[in-house]
């Protein structure tokens, strides 16, 4: 490791802390306000939205926080929202790529077979460029084996984020899933994140994806870094790595923390199916410094106010993939916790109150602040079934 990397990997860790370590942080208030986060919920229909892609008509993302804050599977707006994905068709990769995770997280095994179908929707989808763009339904071949067997055991009540995590049924089956299409030339770096969360969904349930789609997104993540030269409040100013950020996409010059936080939790991912150390990844040590040095839990200095809640779960996810409880001298989740805590609605929702885009719901932004108030993102670990 260059000793560059070494200095800036200390600053972005400074005072590490445990992953369980949640000093500062008043868990009866987190439970409780997910407990409304979860009333308000299980209250709410999926929003539809008009604009291409989207979250369109998103159960999936409802259903992925109702699992992480511990609903039933008997829980009736829980069987509503998963029979909903599971008949539906796969249309879009952000609702593709959540519906992947949330099967996963359920059970792995008993959905192995539809998870297939995510993975054939992800792969055929991929830009040529190695991004991913809203999607288009792809032909699903016949020989993707469907799924059996007995529900797993429900249980009830909101989960604390600092109890053992549940062990998985064991993978014995692998499913191969070959690319049958490119798909367009380019895409944005939203749907991209989704897509990476999606595939490792798709990995850890025994799919087996070919090398070079990995490749492709990795090549991407890398070489579309923007290195921040003398920047004003540098973490690793002189010390080897520039902090380095991502946008939405060419055309779109903005929305820069969001995409920072996706990027560095998409590379982790990327790096540990490929089996690279992500702990010693520049572009990810670069992204890291750009959160620090730029670091704020309150409304980002986005062009998209809307975003707001969006990058708190990714910051989450950066956090938690990366395996760092702070970021230089701040604790990411204590700060964070803080600010949604504060900012929830009496109704249990949280809403960010831009309408630059009049479709955004109050419905998403409390999904992400439910998930970062779990902790909802699982570390990046060699599971036992996965050698």
């Amino acid at each position: 490791m260059a000793r560059g990397s070494v200095a800036i990997l200390g600053l972005v860790l400074c005072g590490h802390a445990a992953a369980q370590d949640v000093k500062g942080v008043d868990q009866a208030r987190v439970d409780a306000a997910i407990r409304k986060g979860v009333a308000f919920l299980k209250t709410s229909a999926s929003p539809g939205c008009t604009l291409e892609g989207g979250f369109p008509n998103c159960d999936e993302l409802i259903l992925w926080t109702l699992v992480h804050a511990g609903v039933p599977e008997n829980d009736p707006r829980f069987k509503e929202l998963l029979k909903s994905i599971v008949e539906g068709p796969l249309t879009h990769t952000y609702s593709v790529s959540l519906q992947a995770m949330v099967l996963e997280e359920i059970d792995r095994v008993r959905h192995q077979g539809r998870i297939a179908q995510c993975a054939q929707f992800l792969v055929d989808n991929q830009c040529t460029n190695g991004q991913w763009g809203y999607g288009k339904p792809t032909t699903l071949p016949k020989d993707i084996p469907t799924t059996g067997g007995k529900p797993a055991v429900a249980s009830g009540g909101v989960v604390r984020f600092d109890v053992q995590e549940k062990v998985k049924p064991k993978v014995t089956r692998k499913i191969p899933v070959r690319k049958q299409r490119d798909g367009e030339g380019a895409g944005d770096n939203s749907n991209t994140q989704y897509a990476v969360l999606g595939l490792r969904a798709c990995h850890e349930a025994g799919i087996m994806i070919q090398p070079d789609v990995y490749a492709l997104a990795t090549k991407w993540w890398r070489t579309t870094q923007v290195k921040e030269k003398n920047p004003g409040n540098a973490v690793a100013s002189g010390e080897g790595v520039d902090p380095g950020y991502w946008i939405y996409k060419e055309s779109h010059a903005g929305r820069v923390y969001g995409m920072t936080a996706g990027g560095v939790g998409s590379l982790c991912i990327l790096d540990q199916i490929q089996g690279i150390n992500w702990k010693r990844d520049r572009e990810v040590l670069a992204g890291l410094s750009w959160l620090a040095s730029h670091w704020t839990p309150s409304t980002p200095g986005d062009s998209d106010k809307f975003l707001h809640y969006y990058y708190l779960y990714a910051l989450e996810r950066a956090g938690i993939l990366y395996g760092t409880e702070t970021l230089g001298k701040h604790r990411w989740y204590p700060e964070g916790a803080a600010f949604l805590l504060d900012a929830q609605k009496d109704d249990g929702s949280w809403d960010v109150g831009d309408r630059t885009w009049p479709e955004w719901s109050p419905v998403w932004d409390t999904c992400f602040a439910v998930l970062f108030l779990r902790r909802a993102t699982r570390p990046l670990v060699v599971s036992v079934d996965r050698k």
